[in-house]
This record gives structure tokens, sequence and C-alpha cells, in this order.
């Protein structure tokens, strides 16, 4: 996990090579920014994508100009200030403008986990531009919205640099989720602060391995893993590049579970046949001689026990119709849940920062980053469609059936297919066509949405276009 330590590291790298350094553009992927400057070499990599959040130099990254470049372009970079004991990034951009006036935008890169977000503030801490929105009802401590004045994430609640704080057995368990190459036998109170000096002072990074395979990555060698494989590294963020690149997955198609799941209705949906079977043995309960292991009728061939009764056998068919009808409600119950996103989705974000308020919708973030809100209820849908969306934004809804209003917020941007595809399968999997595993959805613009007067939460769509979208696809 990245941490306080590393962004201090990185500060100093970023410093060192980038200071004084004109932005070109900002790139965005997916979850991902590069800022581009001009004339030099390497850039600057942020990765947004939980669990694997981090910020440090880099190589060119392809993607798409994100809408900092137009507040970036031709800034210059100053400066950069970490809150120390945390992992929020300043980063201080200065440009001349006409009549000898300074514009000073500060850019927060906050790497606080799942909420993890980049800020544009101007001179006088107004918010100008951000990578995520964070609405009035998503947190309890602050929005994130244009013209909105910032104000930064809560303090960390655990810290490398404030260990008086934790009682030893809150150190050891934040050491063993945030730090396992620190927890080992030794002391953590006299281990840890030499760690951090020598860190911060002599800049070793390393690569564990175990095996041949990816263990940790530490901005310097861990006296509890002494002769443990390493590779060295002369900065941490080639061993941050290093690291994350080997040990990204390949991306799968397909939601394996889910997948396995519509296997399975498939196969319960023969259930009534089974009470067909039970019916025939009854009706033909004479015909059926004493340990005949089948029953031909009516053009079927239907498998018998020997050991049982003919009525038994009626019985244990009519068991098995009672037990698979269940089995396939359950089923379906499940593909419901699992393919709310679609097929290998995130789960939703359904707390507010603190992780104490719920949310009255559904949060997803799509494939290309953006925003997408589902409703819960009628009122959810209200608030979804016309407190949640923008003019801008794209309202979704299962064509032909009753569901959830869906939000995706552009920001401005241009969603790829993907995005769209994204929020196509949320609406069709918070409907009550679900279960059919494919289906139509509806999407316009949300000024092309209209209240019912007297319908909360019913509207009408005065233009759509039309997208088919499966579930297990």
């Amino acid at each position: 996990m990245f941490s306080e330590l590393d962004i201090l590291i990185i500060r100093d790298e970023i410093l060192g090579e980038l200071l004084n350094g004109e932005i070109r553009e900002v790139r965005c992927e997916k979850r991902n920014l590069y800022f581009e400057f001009r004339g030099r070499e390497k850039g600057l990599f942020v990765s947004l994508m939980h669990p694997h959040i981090r910020v440090h130099l880099s190589n060119p990254m392809r993607g798409d100009p994100h809408s900092f470049t137009p507040f970036l372009k031709g800034y210059r970079l100053k400066g950069a200030k970490v809150r120390r004991g945390d992992r929020v990034l300043y980063l201080l951009f200065e440009k001349k403008l006409s009549h000898g006036l300074i514009n000073r935008p500060v850019l927060a890169i906050e790497l606080t986990g799942k909420y993890s977000n980049a800020i544009l503030i101007d001179q006088d801490g107004v918010i100008l531009d951000f990578f995520r929105e964070v609405p009035l009802g998503k947190s309890r401590f602050r929005r994130i919205v244009r013209d909105e004045k910032y104000i930064p994430p809560p303090e960390k609640p655990r810290s490398l640099f404030r260990l008086d704080e934790m009682d030893d057995t809150e150190l050891e368990d934040y050491l063993q989720k945030a730090f396992p190459y620190l927890h080992c036998g030794k002391d953590p109170r006299d281990l840890i602060p030499k760690y951090v000096k020598k860190a911060l002072e002599e800049k070793k990074p390393v690569v564990y391995l175990e095996a041949g395979s990816l263990l940790y990555y530490a901005p310097f060698p861990s006296p509890c893993l002494e002769g443990k494989e390493r590779i060295e590294f002369k900065s941490l963020s080639e061993a941050l590049e290093f690291y994350f690149r080997e040990a990204a997955p390949r991306e799968e198609r397909k939601d394996r579970v889910l997948m396995a799941l519509l296997r399975e209705r498939e196969r319960l949906k023969e259930f009534p046949k089974f009470r067909e079977y039970g019916e025939l043995i009854l009706r033909h309960i004479s015909e059926i001689e004493e340990g005949s292991d089948s029953l031909q009728v009516e053009g079927k061939v239907i498998p018998l026990d020997p050991r049982l009764s003919p009525g038994e056998n009626a019985n244990r068919y009519f068991e098995l119709y009672k037990r698979m009808k269940r089995g396939l409600e359950k089923i379906e119950r499940k593909i419901r849940e699992r393919s709310r996103a679609g097929a290998g989705a995130a789960k939703p974000e359904e707390w507010d920062e603190g992780g104490e308020a719920p949310l009255p919708y559904y949060v997803f973030t799509s494939p290309g980053g953006f925003k997408v809100y589902v409703g819960k209820n009628r009122r959810s849908n209200e608030i979804v469609t016309f407190e949640i969306g923008a003019r801008e934004d794209l309202f979704f809804h299962v064509k032909g059936g009753k569901g959830a209003h869906v939000i995706l917020k552009t920001g401005g941007r241009e969603p790829d297919e993907e995005d769209l595809i994204f929020a196509a399968r949320l609406a069709l999997s918070h409907s009550n066509l679900a279960a059919d595993g494919k289906g139509l959805v509806s999407y316009t613009a949300r000024r092309y949405v209209k209240r019912l007067p007297g319908q909360p939460g019913t509207v009408v769509l005065e233009r759509e276009k039309v997208i088919q979208v499966r579930l297990d696809g």
C-alpha cells in the first residue's frame, strides 16, 4: 500500500526531476492521470485506482486529454508539499499573466484509499476542477464540486509519524496491514524511527521476491527481511513502476462466478418437467412393474429408482420439483446482486467518506473513471436524476420495464462505449427484467428527461437512444 513514507520520498523525486517544468498536457486513461512536462523525459503518473493508488515519476502514458489540461497548460511546477504523516500531495503551479499578474493554482492529490481524488484549486482556495465529484450527501465532511471552497480530507487516523497515538495492539495491526515488510519480532517503537530516518536520508528502494514472485516493495531495505531475495532500484519511482507493472493481473473478460450462476440457472429452469414426471407416474401407476428402472409413456422416458415403489418415485419427482423451484428463485436473486455492475465490475460505494452514513443511492465507477449513480427507490430516483444529474450528464433506464434511474456524470468529458455499456448494464440489472440476462436500455442527456406531475420518480424522455446489453458479456 502506498504510504505516508512513500509520498515524502516521491515528493523529493518530483522536485528533483520536474521543478520549474512546464505542463504540456494532462492525459487520462481509466482512473490514471499522466502530467506531461514540456522537454522532460519523465512526467508525473497518478493512479486513483484502489487498491493500487500511487504517484510517481513515469515514462509517457497514452490517454485522452483530461479537463485539467486547459487549466494547467503552460503553468510551471514551483513546489510540492506534503501534509506530514498523511497521503496528500500538494503541487504548486505558477504562471505569469498579462499586466504582471501571477496565477498560482494548486493540485491536491489525495491518495486516501477508495476515495482518492485529484482536485485543482485556485489561489483563493476555490475548487476549479476535480477527477471525481463528491456531491451533497456523499460525504459528511465536505463537498467536492466546482466553485466550492476546498476542504482537505480528514487526517489519517494512524501514521508511522505518530506512533505515540497507537497502543501496541493498534500498532501491530497497522504494521501488518500497511507495512508488512516492517512486521516482525523486533520492537516496532525502536525499529520504525530508525528505519524512517534511513529511508528518508539514504533512499535505497527495493522490491522483494519470494521464489521468483513479487512479495513487497519498500523505500529502504527492511531489517525484518534480511536474506530475502531483492531487486534494488535507483529511485522509488522506478521501484513502484516495476512492482505495479509486474503485479498487474490480466483482465478477465467475464466474471466467472456470474457465468457459473447463469449456467446453474439454465439447469434449474428444467424444474417444471419433474412435476410433469410425477403426475405421469401417478396417472400410469398401474402400468409400472415392480423393480422397473424407467417408464415410457406419452413419448417420454422417465427414469425410475427400482428400489422405490411407483408412488415413492412420484413423490421423489415432486420433491425435486419443489427443491429446484426454490433453488431457481435463490439463483435469480444472486444473479441480480452479482450483475448489478455488469460482469467483473466493482462493488458499489454505499457509505459516505466516514463510513457511517448510508447513501440513499448506489455509486459505481465506470472503466473510464466516470461516477455512475443508481437509484434505490422512487425518492432515490428523484435525487439521482434531478439533484445529482446535471443537464449534460447521461440518464439511463431499462426500456419496457420498471427499474432504477441511472446517471452517468460526464464532468464535461465524452464517455467511451465501454462506459455507456457499463451504465446500461447497471440500469438493466437494477430492473424487473434483470433475470432475463439481456435487454434494451434507453439513454439520453439529462436535459431531455422530464417529470410527470404528481408521479414522483416517473419520467418521460423527449428523445432517446437505445442500446442492447447482456449481463454476462
